[in-house]
């Protein structure tokens, strides 16, 4: 593993974890037993109208529900095209945001959460945001472009995000005190 990438993983996997602690069960709601029940929704924008419909969401709440979903992504948009060429296509970095938004999503129906197709739809747009962002910057500053790796150079952000599913299930088993 070359230093690049290996900077590339520290980065990522310290951004994930955060991604991670953003969206998965809070150790409050594990350690009193007080999951929300889990609520599918899978009607485009139907959360997004109700969020911003409510009149008794607080001012900054459908902003920030829905900025904050657009938001999340973005990063790993970001992230992935500066650090591996495999991700300098926009196909394959909105596929690889795609796909940990859905993982997110599956999560969240799992342990007790809100599950939303508006939520995919948003953080898939964040990470093409993202991506639109790394461009623009590897385009100004060439020289921070990765140089040609691997085909395999798709498995380090996958192991990241694996890494961090398996860390948040271990600590949220130990947290129920169903290992110890």
């Amino acid at each position: 593993m070359k230093r690049r990438d290996l900077f590339g993983v520290l980065v990522l996997l310290l951004y994930l974890l955060g991604v991670g602690l953003v969206t998965g069960p809070s150790l409050y709601q594990l350690l009193v037993g007080r999951l929300p029940v889990p609520k599918l929704e899978l009607i485009p924008f139907a959360d997004m109208i109700a969020i911003v419909s409510d009149q008794d969401s607080p001012g900054l709440g459908a902003v920030a529900n829905i900025a904050g979903n657009a938001v999340l992504l973005a990063p790993l948009g970001f992230l992935l095209p500066l650090f591996w060429s495999y991700f300098d296509g926009a196909k394959r970095t909105i596929l690889f945001g795609f796909g940990m938004s859905l993982s997110i999503e599956l999560i969240q129906l799992v342990a007790g959460g809100v599950t939303s197709v508006d939520d995919l739809i948003l953080n898939t747009v964040g990470a093409a945001l993202g991506f639109a962002l790394a461009k623009l910057l590897l385009r100004s500053c060439p020289w921070l472009a990765p140089q040609r790796d691997s085909r395999a150079a798709w498995g380090y952000p996958l192991a990241c995000w694996l890494a961090v599913i398996v860390l948040a299930t271990v600590t949220d088993v130990m947290a129920l005190g169903l290992i110890w």
